[in-house]
């Protein structure tokens, strides 16, 4: 996906894997398009069992990121056919067996438009075989071909960024880049980028093919921001995967919102929230209407003891079943890009780019006089936030460069607003104190010059 490494382009197309059918299927089946996801039941709003979204988040957290993926792999192609079929796609391409081929050929090309630009950072990992044991892999009967032609399909989906894409861009992030240092990764099929504040990081990628008379469309966004007043950090993320061809067409889009939890001591709590919605339509222009239209909407918290709980479900224009293939197809895109995120949130915690610091010393800090008594009072606050309001938490001082002075605090941990007590040393000199702040807002650090003249202005 977006500089794809480790598992593929956006978040996962669909999947269905965990919930529906055996190991040796994914739970769509081999209906090529003719039947199911379709949107094809209630146009009311019904309810998804709360015990039912719990077990496939917990089943979905027990599989590793190569597991998901490869899961996911076997599902996407599916999933895509299923919407080729009343989008008229199958008709316009010729064909079940043309339109399967022709959306195999678009994942074998996006993973390799991704394994080109992950060569671009630096960094590449090749994903492994399918173990056919593991959930949605399967072995495909005509006319649904090979196993290699479902695992190709997989790079249509996978995680929404994949992990060392995010590696790279926080990275980056935590080595002080910013927008004017955009990373940005070109392919003649895709095109992914980083934009970095230091407030928010915006990850972005477009893939665009045309191959055996499909044009194909994918889309990714994922916004990652600073943790807000309450100590919560909300990522934003979706991805867009659409199919045209002739008269028809076809989109899917996933919508994620991750919402984790950060303590005074600006670390990750262990508790979180994911959000999936799934939106599916199709239309055929030479019929003049719209002829889908079908959502899932599922939330689920992971608490710090790794436990699930708090299931909500919903869906509209489909059926039960549908509704819980989309709903696994949702929970196994966030569960592998929330195992993917949830590392890298830590080091874009520690980078000390979320909160500012300011200084307030009683006397100098230019020219002291030698062995002079110094009240350094200490604001950190949010830069995302124009409150003026302390982010509370914690500071600490420790010298950078020492000349002598002394912090009767030193490497403590006093409660922001915090109030250090300096005292310059004998001769003349400088050095820095470097300031940390931790707190649910993030850190902040700030290195501070005092200078001792023994001929003070």
């Amino acid at each position: 996906m977006l500089l794809t490494l480790s598992a593929s382009l956006g978040v996962t197309l669909f999947l269905s894997a965990c919930g529906g059918g055996d190991a040796g299927d994914s739970g769509f089946g081999n209906r090529g398009g003719s039947s199911g996801l379709a949107g094809s039941g209630n146009s009311k709003e019904e309810e998804i069992d709360s015990d039912t979204v719990v077990d496939a988040a917990v089943q979905a957290a027990a599989l590793s990121e190569d597991e998901l993926s490869a899961a996911l792999a076997a599902a996407d192609l599916d999933g895509e056919m299923a919407l080729a079929g009343p989008s008229g796609l199958i008709t316009d391409l010729g064909g079940e067996v043309t339109t399967r081929a022709a959306w195999a050929l678009v994942g074998a090309q996006m993973k390799i438009a991704a394994d080109s630009a992950g060569t671009m950072f630096g960094m590449q990992k090749t994903q492994s075989t399918p173990n056919m044991k593991w959930p949605g892999v399967r072995v495909q009967a005509d006319p649904g071909g090979s196993l290699g032609e479902a695992f190709g399909a997989g790079w249509l989906g996978g995680s929404l960024f994949n992990a060392f894409f995010v590696d790279s861009a926080i990275k980056d992030y935590s080595s002080g880049k910013s927008s004017s240092d955009t990373s940005k990764s070109t392919t003649q099929d895709v095109t992914a980028t980083a934009l970095l504040s230091d407030t928010l990081i915006t990850l972005d990628a477009t893939a665009n093919f045309n191959l055996a008379g499909l044009t194909a469309i994918i889309k990714t966004r994922s916004k990652i921001p600073c943790p807000d007043v309450t100590g919560l950090m909300t990522i934003n993320s979706y991805l867009d995967v659409t199919g045209k061809a002739g008269n028809s067409f076809q989109n899917a889009r996933f919508s994620f919102e991750l919402i984790v939890e950060v303590d005074d001591d600006a670390q990750l709590t262990g508790r979180n929230q994911l959000k999936s919605s799934t939106k599916t339509h199709t239309e055929n222009y030479k019929n003049g209407y719209d002829v889908t239209d079908a959502s899932a909407d599922v939330s689920v918290t992971e608490f710090a003891d790794g436990n699930f709980g708090d299931g909500k479900g919903t869906y509209k224009g489909m059926t039960n079943d549908e509704a819980t293939r989309w709903m696994n197809a949702g929970l196994m895109s966030g569960t592998l890009y929330r195992k993917q995120l949830l590392p890298n949130l830590q080091k874009m915690l520690d980078a000390g780019r979320c909160v500012a610091i300011t200084v307030e010393p009683s006397a100098g800090p230019m020219n002291l006089d030698p062995f002079t008594n110094v009240d350094l009072l200490t604001k950190p606050r949010a830069k995302s936030s124009n409150s003026g309001v302390t982010t509370g938490g914690t500071v600490q001082a420790k010298f950078k460069s020492n000349a002598g002075g002394s912090i009767a605090e030193l490497g403590e941990k006093v409660p922001a607003d915090a109030t250090f007590h300096y005292i310059s040393p004998l001769d003349s000199n400088s050095e820095t104190v470097t300031f940390e702040a931790r707190s649910k807002r993030g850190t902040g650090k700030l290195d501070y010059t005092l200078t001792t003249s023994a001929h003070a202005d």
